[in-house]
């Protein structure tokens, strides 16, 4: 086996510490660019830096690669990113390059959603009414759209409590109530309005019309691009500190180990950041952003199924409740078969923080079989998901409080020698894209 081959497949397994002599004390640097985080911005770069025959070490801290794409292989499902638009340019040459298959999942990833709400299951809905999961959008209308994909920051008549906004175009309290169940925040009353938004924004002006997965899952694309990478990987490197001076960056890691680099790239999550040693020149709009700005939580709780029990009593699989576990959905890349998860969103994910593992798989059980007595017997606990309160990353993506977009310009910012990318300073997408977008930002910051 060659000997970049063994690092390459060592640095996955989190066991390349010390293959390489790199000094804590040597004055000399290290690297010209080391990248902490290993997640889809940071390889994205890696890939970038290789393709340029550029110097680099990565490091990430927990013991596998992936980030918020992470294929859970003890459960056999994804539990983070995994949705690419057919239009998202900044990935797709990347996805196409690694040559990784993908499925188009756009005619089946609408099913039909019951709704369970007071101690009642309904399917169909009855068409006078409209479906809470639909308050948002009824909302949002056809008006009101930010008139870019780009600039959403720079919209201050868009930056505004979330409730109120929809407070404004009709919805009672009690509708803002249910509609808090089902969107993709910790808090509408806390959260701004600018979030839903860019969302909505992000929908029309990228234009894509299919949704695609990995086929193997989000790993298979991973290990397709450490593939391409010849440099240092190295994995269980948590930062602990980061020293900016007039002669470069230097890392400081949990094991002691430190790093010099010309240029240190951050993608690291401001909510992880902000647990890290930072001496730099931030400016005050950045010193904030890190300290304050909010990720979304998200727990899922997988399941799986010796029978289909939505046969049995007539109800789709999927589920819309007003009970702690809010939302069931499938998370299958296939027409023919479910995976079942109970997706719950912000301040709700409270509820099952407290409880143990086996408090969490007992709860699920009990509670899907009184909402659906047809999954008696046929259900079982897999395993759960909690982003909020995984350390590596404390939260889903970036949440933005009234006020804090107007800080964007100014957080991603280079600080001296350190750059920020990651999903959180993306100018236009969001998600994988925005990730694998603010990556080409930084290498041009980098490289002109």
């Amino acid at each position: 086996m060659k000997r970049r081959i063994f690092i390459k497949k060592a640095a996955i397994g989190g066991i390349a510490t010390g293959l390489l002599p790199l000094s804590c004390n040597a004055p000399k640097l290290d690297t010209e660019f080391l990248i902490l985080g290993g997640g889809i911005s940071g390889l994205f770069l890696a890939n970038l830096l290789e393709k340029a025959g550029k110097d680099y070490i990565l490091l990430e801290g927990s013991s596998r690669l992936g980030g918020r794409m992470f294929t859970r292989t003890d459960i056999d499902r994804d539990v983070g990113g995994r949705g690419i638009g057919d239009k998202y340019d900044n990935l797709l040459p990347l996805i196409e390059e690694t040559g990784v298959e993908m499925i188009d999942i756009t005619s089946f990833m609408n099913d039909s959603t019951a709704i369970y709400l007071n101690g009642e299951i309904k399917h169909p809905w009855p068409k006078e009414e409209v479906k809470p999961y639909i308050y948002q959008f009824k909302a949002l209308g056809k008006s009101d759209y930010l008139p870019s994909l780009d600039g959403w920051y720079q919209n201050p008549d868009f930056d505004e409590p979330y409730n109120k906004f929809l407070k404004r175009k009709g919805l009672s309290d009690k509708e803002i109530a249910l509609a808090d169940i089902s969107l993709n925040y910790n808090d509408i009353y806390k959260t701004s309005a600018v979030n839903a938004h860019h969302s909505r924004a992000f929908g029309k002006y990228n234009g894509s019309k299919r949704a695609l997965n990995f086929k193997g899952g989000t790993i298979s694309f991973i290990n397709k691009i450490v593939e391409t990478l010849k440099k240092p990987v190295l994995t269980n490197k948590m930062v602990t500190k980061i020293d900016d001076s007039d002669t470069g960056a230097r890392v400081t890691c949990i094991d002691g180990t430190s790093y010099k680099a010309k240029k240190v790239i951050s993608t690291l999550p401001f909510t992880t950041l902000r647990d890290v040693k930072l001496n730099a020149s931030l400016n005050s709009n950045q010193a904030k952003a890190i300290k304050e700005v909010s990720y979304t939580n998200i727990t899922q709780i997988h399941l799986s199924h010796s029978a289909n029990y939505w046969e049995d009593d007539g109800i789709p699989m999927s589920m819309w409740t007003d009970t702690p576990l809010e939302r069931v959905m499938n998370m299958s890349s296939s027409p023919v078969e479910k995976k079942i998860a109970c997706w719950v969103n912000g301040k709700g994910t409270a509820f099952f923080d407290k409880m143990s593992e086996k408090e969490i798989a007992e709860y699920t059980i009990k509670k899907m079989n009184e909402i659906r007595p047809a999954s008696t017997g046929k259900i079982e606990y897999l395993g759960v998901q909690n982003w909020g309160q995984y350390k590596y990353n404390k939260g889903a993506y970036i949440e933005f409080a009234p006020g804090q977009a107007s800080w964007f310009l100014d957080m991603i910012r280079p600080a001296g020698n350190i750059h920020f990318a990651g999903e959180h300073t993306a100018h236009e997408n969001r998600g994988m894209e925005g990730a694998a977008e603010s990556a080409n930002r930084v290498y041009k910051e980098l490289i002109s």
